[in-house]
């Protein structure tokens, strides 16, 4: 009984994160930063292709969104959402291998592409942004980073940090009806997708 008790508050607790105030996380996005219009736009092209391939999620095009998006020569990190190594991605191949498998398992990614926060210095640029995961109906925020390289006319992604940007519940949360019914709330929408399958 114990156990039970404990895998339930464990799975609440997953559940239960709060998420920040959305017009708070869209304040955050208000100033464009410093890059110049014409990086700004060369950066939104690359940030596009990006939102595009994680929106149709083809496997058959992998090869050439990689190519499109990333140095195969250069060094490549991304950071994802995961703690320890296991989303710790260096290389071309490994981050090909990472983008596959998201397209494959991870939920529907989307970011806010044309408020992004862009700055740059010379041939780098930098990017910060927000978005969401919404994995079965139930959504969950999440923020963006990125570094790009100049290599001609296009931005290559050097390096790139996928965050959730939401907060760990209360200790008083467990006296607030709220917490129920939003735990309620996903349990059924989680049980419906199940079903619906």
């Amino acid at each position: 009984m114990a156990m039970c008790g404990f895998v339930f508050g464990f799975i609440a607790c997953l559940h239960s994160k709060s998420t920040p105030n959305p017009e708070l996380r869209e304040l955050e996005l208000r100033q464009a930063g410093d890059a110049p219009p014409a990086v700004r736009a060369g950066v939104l092209a690359s940030l596009r292709a990006f939102q595009e391939g994680y929106v149709k999620r083809d496997p058959g095009n992998l090869d050439a969104f990689m190519s499109r998006l990333f140095p195969r020569d250069g060094d490549v990190l991304i950071l994802g959402t995961e703690g320890g190594t296991a989303e710790w991605v260096r290389g071309y191949p490994a981050a090909a291998t990472l983008i596959r498998e998201d397209w494959r398992d991870w939920g529907n990614f989307r970011f806010n592409v044309d408020g992004s926060i862009i700055s740059s210095s010379g041939d780098v640029a930098w990017v910060a942004t927000v978005g969401s995961v919404n994995f079965k109906g139930i959504e969950r925020p999440i923020r963006f980073s990125a570094t790009l390289a100049r290599n001609g006319d296009n931005w290559l992604f050097r390096q790139m940090q996928f965050q959730w940007d939401d907060q760990e519940p209360e200790a008083l949360a467990v006296f607030h009806p709220h917490t129920y019914l939003r735990l309620g709330r996903q349990a059924f929408l989680r049980i419906e997708s199940i079903v619906s399958r």
